[in-house]
């Protein structure tokens, strides 16, 4: 099947108000598909910036207000800070390669803009259309983990944040220069850092429903376990680094778990009397699982929502293990491709 060649909306303005910032490795299918969705936006005053690590500037050669830079083989912290550097736009709005706005995003978003004490914006990154059984089933199960992540990938209601991720944030260029960009010398986690150095300002982060764009979850159980034990080591990493953002009983939840499944079993088989205490809670932890299937509100979630949810949880909380016993440089330094030896620190 001969790929049907991307087009934009074409258009000339001496002013940018939106740089719109996409990190990735290569052209994918993924983004191929993602920019009608683009054309179609309603608020028209945006460039694209396309940041692959190569040959991505012959396919977009025709295409005006955007711009390709084909960076190398670094992290996506890195690009990010690469795309900020060249971006014409007040507000940099950033976004993944794998993800596609709705048609009102930035519309919307200007209207929270317009309240200058608004630093920035994160927006729910909901299930696309087409997903597979798995990504419905992983999207669910982030959903449902608590009222705080929930919010990323169901629309909730608009609040006051403190961390958001990058697959769908927008914020002020001007602020975003002055924290000094991500810390690329971490591989994952500048999120969460970026975000600290933003509310140190002073100013808000908010969270609106309405800014939204639709996210592909993984599709296979190996790829949702690493993004789960890859996201548990730097939280527990920069708990202690930015305890404003990262230190929340929401984030402790899934380690006091294991270390109660752990440690009460075995002084369950010691003393007699803790037995009794560790099995009611252990059986108020399988309610808590039935609840979640439950609120699935799915006969054909219900079973895999409690296994994957309480897989999740263990493999989150042995990540959260690694990242708080973590050296100064981090729990890994290779992210969750180790095979991609991505550069880290700022090419010299």
């Amino acid at each position: 099947m001969v790929q049907k060649k991307p087009t934009l909306i074409k258009k000339t303005r001496n002013k940018i108000r939106y740089s719109i910032i996409i990190p990735m490795k290569k052209i994918s299918d993924y983004f191929r598909t993602a920019i009608p969705y683009y054309e179609r936006l309603t608020y028209k005053n945006f460039e694209l910036i396309i940041l692959p690590n190569a040959d991505g500037t012959n396919e977009f050669k025709n295409i005006e207000n955007v711009q390709i830079i084909n960076t190398g083989k670094v992290s996506p912290a890195i690009k990010r800070n690469i795309g900020a550097k060249h971006a014409r736009g007040e507000i940099l709005a950033f976004i993944d390669d794998d993800a596609y706005p709705e048609k009102d995003w930035l519309k919307n978003a200007e209207r929270v803009f317009d309240n200058i004490n608004v630093i920035g914006i994160g927006g729910p990154g909901v299930l696309p259309k087409g997903a597979t059984f798995f990504q419905k089933l992983s999207n669910k199960v982030y959903a449902l983990s608590s009222k705080f992540t929930g919010i990323r990938y169901e629309k909730g209601k608009k609040r006051e944040i403190d961390d958001w991720p990058t697959c769908n944030f927008l914020v002020r260029k001007k602020e975003f220069d002055n924290t000094g960009g991500f810390d690329s010398k971490y591989w994952g986690g500048e999120d969460t850092q970026i975000c600290y150095s933003l509310i140190k300002s002073g100013k808000k982060i908010i969270y609106d429903p309405e800014v939204l764009v639709y996210h592909h979850p993984r599709a296979s159980l190996r790829n949702h376990l690493r993004q789960v034990l890859f996201w548990g080591m730097w939280r527990g990493f920069f708990m202690k680094l930015y305890p404003q953002n990262s230190r929340k009983l929401t984030f402790f939840m899934p380690l006091l778990f294991l270390s109660g499944l752990v440690i009460g079993g075995i002084l369950s088989l010691i003393f007699k009397p803790i037995s009794y205490i560790y099995m009611t809670l252990l059986g108020i932890y399988v309610l808590f699982l039935i609840i979640t299937g439950i609120r699935s509100r799915s006969s054909k979630m219900f079973l895999p929502v409690i296994l994957l949810t309480f897989i999740t949880q263990i493999m989150y909380a042995v990540g959260m293990i690694r990242g708080l016993f973590a050296g100064e440089d981090g729990p890994t330094r290779d992210g969750m491709h180790s095979k991609e030896k991505l550069v880290t620190e700022k090419p010299k």
